[in-house]
């Protein structure tokens, strides 16, 4: 059997702790890098490695620790935070055999606690820890509750360290309460989990407790030899916790067979193993399984003070306390999960009304949207038409547009043709004033010369002869140049009709 899952975690924080002593600092250098470290996250580290390593050590001072994390959780508001160290603090309470304190821890520790995936792994540790004091207390059905609980979880965390730790203790307490089947199924799956792991320290939890299971089927041979086995195996380890449980349950198997004398050096071995332990529990079960063994032998004066030292460890009247106590923080808990499932309802209802308005108003909204987009659709089915009658009208124009620019291109083709026209009769005008130049310098230069020679030698010569022969000459230059004088006249008229057959106006 084992107590609640802080065991595994003692045995990571020690050796946490002995990595800071090989590098050179011991608890004291520890606890002074605490008070001098600025960072929070980083003293939050240091005093976990811290807090763990006393309780590894089972020193009170732990819970000095634990609760500065608590501080410090609460100014982070930091719930996962807060949730650990409040259980780490009921784990230092169950060392000091006060139930009643441990239980109250754990009960706030998952009151920190959510439904969430991140909260899963601590969750089943706190219910098997839960789990483990109501078996304490003696009420192993609420304490099988509780471990059922924390398998639960354990299974949705995925750690199958902790579910084989949880289902250990579970066939401890089916064992206890006679549902050996059940009991026998749980330590199996632990057992098969803890080789698979390779965890050999809680495999021997699972082989001792499988023991037991032996012994309570009446297989005390064989429960006598594995117990011997295991006993070996954990002295070679120097595994004092399980020392004194492998000859606890030996002493039992031992007594079942009727070997008293073996059954009482093992129980008084492990009377001493439990008080160097300081392990109260451990010594009241070997302090009640000697009483047995000595009413057994008939030796009733050893039974009856082997009963008083049993009754002084168990405190029956203050375990009940303690118990009621419990059940009454358990029913406090229960209560405040209720308050939360309630209030969680009514933030759902909130929540609800909440988007029913947001749906409302999105609903309203779209009906908006979807009349101003109807009228948006209209405007444009009337603003479409406006604009298909401007296009007609515009083709329209553009129509008699196209008809002005060809009337306008006829104009031009017309006036390219008159300008060609008038062309032409200018430059037949040159012509002719060319040709009336040629006349002028040759046809009429020739009879104006002579008649100046003529004229000349008449002023020169008296002859009368000479006289009417000149003055026959002047008469034909004369006539010559009235010759040429009309050719000139009858040519610059051919010109002048031409000119008049010319049009004026296009039409």
């Amino acid at each position: 059997m084992i107590g609640p899952l802080f065991i595994r975690q003692l045995l990571v924080a020690a050796c946490l702790l002995t990595s800071f002593t090989l590098a050179g600092q011991n608890l004291d250098s520890l606890k002074q890098k605490i008070r001098d470290e600025k960072s929070q996250e980083k003293k939050i580290e240091l005093l976990k490695i811290l807090g763990e390593a006393l309780q590894a050590d089972r020193n009170p001072e732990a819970t000095r620790y634990f609760e500065e994390l608590v501080s410090l959780a609460r100014i982070r508001n930091d719930k996962f935070l807060q949730a650990y160290a409040l259980n780490k603090i009921g784990i230092s309470w169950y060392q000091e055999n006060d139930l009643k304190k441990s239980s109250q821890f754990y009960f706030q520790a998952l009151e920190q606690t959510e439904e969430s995936p991140k909260f899963f792994d601590l969750k089943s540790r706190i219910y098997n820890n839960l789990g483990w004091n109501f078996k304490m207390f003696g009420d192993l059905e609420k304490g099988l509750h509780h471990f059922v609980r924390a398998e639960g979880y354990a299974r949705q965390s995925g750690n199958e360290d902790v579910l084989a730790m949880v289902l250990n203790n579970k066939g401890v307490v089916e064992k206890d309460l006679g549902k050996y089947d059940n009991a026998l199924v749980s330590l199996k799956e632990s057992l098969e989990l803890n080789r698979k792991n390779g965890n050999k320290r809680q495999e021997r939890f699972n082989l001792n407790n499988l023991c037991v299971l032996q012994i309570r089927l009446g297989q005390y041979r064989d429960a006598i030899q594995n117990l011997q086995e295991l006993l070996a195996t954990n002295t070679q380890l120097g595994d004092s916790v399980e020392m004194t449980n492998n000859l606890i349950n030996l002493g039992t198997a031992y007594a079942e067979d009727s070997r008293f004398t073996d059954a009482e050096a093992s129980l008084l071995s492990a009377i001493n193993l439990s008080e160097a332990l300081r392990d109260m529990e451990l010594k009241r079960r070997a302090t009640v399984q000697l009483t047995n063994v000595a009413i057994a032998r008939g030796d009733f004066k050893a039974a009856y003070s082997y009963s008083l030292q049993a009754f002084k460890l168990s405190d029956s009247i203050k375990n009940l306390e303690q118990h009621r106590y419990s059940i009454e923080l358990e029913a406090r808990y229960n209560s405040l999960i209720k308050d939360k499932d309630l209030e969680e309802a009514r933030k759902d209802l909130a929540e609800q009304r909440f988007y029913i308005t947001l749906t409302l108003s999105a609903l309203i909204l779209a009906i908006i949207l979807m009349i101003f987009f109807i009228r948006a659709i209209q405007m444009k089915k009337r603003s479409e038409q406006k604009l298909l009658a401007l296009n007609s009208e515009i083709e329209h124009k553009a129509g008699e547009l196209r008809e002005a620019n060809a009337e306008i291109m006829t104009i031009n083709d017309n006036l390219e043709k008159l300008i060609e026209e008038r062309t032409e009769v200018i430059k037949n005008q040159n012509n002719r004033l060319r040709e009336f130049a040629f006349m002028n310098s040759h046809k009429l230069r020739g009879p104006v010369a002579s008649i100046l020679g003529i004229v000349n030698l008449l002023k020169d010569h008296r002859n009368d002869y000479m006289t009417q022969e000149l003055i026959q000459h002047l008469g034909d230059c004369i006539t010559d140049l009235d010759r040429v004088i009309h050719d000139v006249n009858r040519q610059l008229e051919q010109d002048d009709s031409m000119e008049h057959q010319a049009p004026d106006v296009i039409d």
